[in-house]
């Protein structure tokens, strides 16, 4: 029965991102204009279609390979890429938390499977935000200048955006939460040794040498979410053009950074609001096209991951079991 209980809580938040989006859809569909909608999907071109599936699983392909190449990184355990990949899976599934905490759960299943510490598989996580957050500031201001939004703040943005992540990375947070005079009790207890371990790790993340791979496959797992996004928007008839690839390169970093900001269930809602309002009114898109792109973007996009997390569940339920008999020999 625990056992029971234990998996839907796991699969809570999922079920909650799930339903909200379901809500998002309804309501979009009582906004707009419904005749339109339908029409718009009806023109549906599945020559760009097709991509959108295969697209999205080289996004998390990639995404998985930083997360492999970091988690090896700062600790010397070995293990199967096989077991890696599902591991990454399940955790995937709880993005539908806020601010994605819910990915916490990759750096348990590394204790449990893998004997790697959370102190120092916990970092990487971290990392990847800090990196995420340096790319989606360089590749919107990027959109932003070829659109031609006022270059001057498009410039302004970017320089304090890559200001305050650089400082941020030399900030060991770690480290400032051990100095912290509240918490200075715990420098010889287990807390202590915890953050002295996550201290070592996010500092060789940080390096030259930790944060070129985790930053170039940043860059490239957003530029397939971009393409996602364009190839999307061409499907329901915009385009395609360079134009309508500048907008998604604009609009699809910063909507994605406005939903994680607002801690809402993987930012629904809030991102693909922002992908339809900036479709509309920085590139002049039709409203009922742009909102079947957004949703058919951000669809491919979780729902491979969705997929790919509940098979890997059955797959985890399997090594929880071969591990629980090898404790008992």
């Amino acid at each position: 029965m625990n056992k029971g209980r234990t998996a839907w809580r796991r699969l809570l938040p999922l079920i909650s991102g799930i339903g909200f989006l379901v809500s998002v859809v309804m309501i979009v569909l009582l906004i707009g204009d419904f005749r339109e909608l339908r029409n718009a999907w009806y023109d549906l071109n599945w020559q760009y279609a097709v991509w959108l599936a295969p697209l999205a699983v080289v996004n998390h392909a990639i995404r998985y390979w930083r997360w492999e190449i970091l988690l090896k990184y700062v600790s010397p355990a070995s293990f199967k890429r096989s077991s890696a990949i599902i591991l990454f899976c399940a955790g995937s599934l709880l993005i539908f938390t806020p601010g994605r905490a819910g990915e916490v759960a990759k750096s348990v299943y590394a204790r449990e499977f893998f004997g790697i510490p959370v102190s120092k598989s916990l970092p990487v996580l971290v990392a990847e935000r800090l990196s995420d957050l340096l790319v989606m500031a360089l590749l919107a201001g990027l959109g932003l200048f070829l659109i031609g939004a006022a270059p001057s703040l498009v410039v302004a943005g970017i320089i304090v955006l890559i200001i305050l992540t650089m400082f941020v990375l030399r900030t060991s947070v770690p480290a400032r939460l051990a100095e912290w005079k509240p918490l200075s009790f715990v420098k010889n207890s287990g807390v202590g040794e915890f953050l002295s371990q996550a201290n070592t790790a996010q500092s060789s993340l940080l390096t030259v040498s930790g944060f070129t791979p985790n930053f170039a496959l940043g860059v490239g797992a957003w530029m397939v979410e971009v393409t996602i996004f364009f190839i999307s928007l061409s499907a329901f008839g915009n385009g395609p053009d360079f134009g309508l690839f500048s907008l998604a390169l604009a609009s699809f970093p910063l909507a994605s950074l406005a939903g994680s900001l607002s801690f809402l269930p993987g930012g629904l809602g809030v991102t693909e609001g922002g992908l339809v309002t900036m479709g509309v009114f920085l590139g002049g898109l039709p409203k009922e096209t742009t909102v079947l792109a957004a949703l058919s973007a951000r669809l491919a996009i979780s729902g491979v991951i969705i997929l790919a997390g509940l098979v890997s569940l059955v797959f985890l339920r399997r090594m929880h079991h071969a591990l629980a008999s090898r404790d008992r020999q």
